[in-house]
């Protein structure tokens, strides 16, 4: 049998865009609801004839809380329908805040969905406002309460920090917020903002003073910290959960293996091809309805491209890479394969060789980019 793949839906709707965000989503369009369900059906029932194998589904945005329990529910029996589903697969459902009910996250919980990602952001009002977002901090409380009345036993909570204005002290009051909500997993991430979003544009004009490398760090040190003590443990870069709690779905992602992105724009990683779908709704739903895949890019991963990029993901988990698995996919020697910069980073401690395992300190994660690229530079 073919090796299970994790499986992502894209649900493009947003009650509004977030001043962040460069994400394909669209605020607005409730128009669409119903015609992209219906292609989206399509879509799933196109991998019918194939019966592939299924570890972990992830339906994601945009906001899929905007869809109602009974379509989000539709759209996994689909998949169940289409695919050979394990029963004890990993299902997450994205939810923002302000956006769901306990009558739907009842819905979600029955249909299967076994784990809740929420948008929180920040645990401030005023830093939640800078952001866009929709919701106050009240809300995500209440929406915890909710999904745990709902019989969620796994939520996640995404955190952002870094933001303009934004204290040390403050981002420490985040997570403690946060931290009181006992999620089972946490995402922190610190802002990263494209050039176009209206964030980046106030920054650019001076309407908002952007936070300094050195409070960056600082921030990034109190996140090991508080987590730490409150029982999360760091598994990848900005990613943090109780024992057993890690997310399987992103998982696959890191370990370099297979995915299927359904929906418009999704992306997929199919035997050492990435594809990527419409971004254009006439033509994603013109491509479903003719029974083709509504594929608008497909790239043939060449081995050393494909070397470079296991590395590149690998190092962001706390475990590192395993030279043993880098070796039996590719057979190259993974010491061989990094530059002779290797030993300098190891000397400097921000990699360490632990076993067959190669992996990033926390110093190396804080600077992570900057030592992939001294890492993998005859690569790149």
């Amino acid at each position: 049998m073919a090796k299970p793949l994790a499986v992502y839906l894209h649900i493009p709707f947003c009650r509004q865009k977030c001043g962040y965000c460069d994400f394909l989503s669209f605020a607005g369009r409730e128009d669409l609801f119903r015609p992209y369900l219906e292609a989206l059906v399509q879509e799933i029932r196109l991998l019918a004839g194939e019966r592939p194998p299924v570890a972990t589904v992830y339906i994601g945005g945009g906001t899929p809380t905007l869809l109602s329990g009974e379509d989000l529910a539709s759209l996994l029996q689909e998949v169940k329908a289409a695919t050979w589903l394990d029963p004890a697969a990993e299902i997450t459902v994205e939810a923002n805040p302000g956006t769901v009910t306990l009558e739907q996250l009842r819905v979600l919980r029955a249909a299967g969905v076994n784990r809740l990602s929420i948008g929180a952001q920040a645990g401030q009002d005023k830093f939640l406002r800078l952001l866009g977002r929709s919701h106050t901090a009240a809300q995500t409380g209440a929406t915890v309460a909710a999904a745990r009345a709902a019989g969620f036993t796994n939520i996640n909570l995404d955190l952002i920090y870094g933001l303009p204005g934004q204290a040390v002290a403050e981002w420490r009051e985040s997570l403690e917020w946060a931290v009181a909500l006992e999620p089972d997993h946490l995402s922190c991430y610190c802002l990263q903002l494209a050039p176009e979003v209206p964030l980046a544009k106030a920054i650019a004009a001076g309407h908002y003073r952007p936070v300094v490398e050195e409070e960056i760090v600082a921030m990034y040190y109190e996140t090991l910290r508080i987590l730490a003590q409150a029982g999360y443990e760091q598994y990848e870069l900005a990613n943090f959960a109780r024992k057993g709690y890690e997310c399987r779905h992103n998982l696959f992602y890191w370990e370099y293996r297979d995915y299927l992105g359904l929906g418009l724009g999704s992306h997929s990683f199919l035997s050492g091809e990435r594809r990527v779908n419409e971004e254009d709704f006439p033509n994603y739903f013109a491509k479903v309805a003719a029974g083709e895949e509504p594929v608008a890019v497909r790239e043939k991963i060449d081995a050393g491209r494909g070397m470079v990029e296991m590395v590149m993901l690998g190092l962001r988990l706390t475990k590192g890479l395993d030279a043993k698995e880098f070796f039996h996919r590719w057979r190259r020697d993974l010491r061989g394969f990094f530059s002779p910069r290797l030993e300098i980073l190891l000397e400097k401690d921000f990699l360490r060789w632990e076993g067959d395992n190669c992996r990033l300190t926390p110093k190396g994660m804080l600077a992570s980019n900057r030592v992939l690229v001294e890492l993998l530079d005859v690569h790149l």
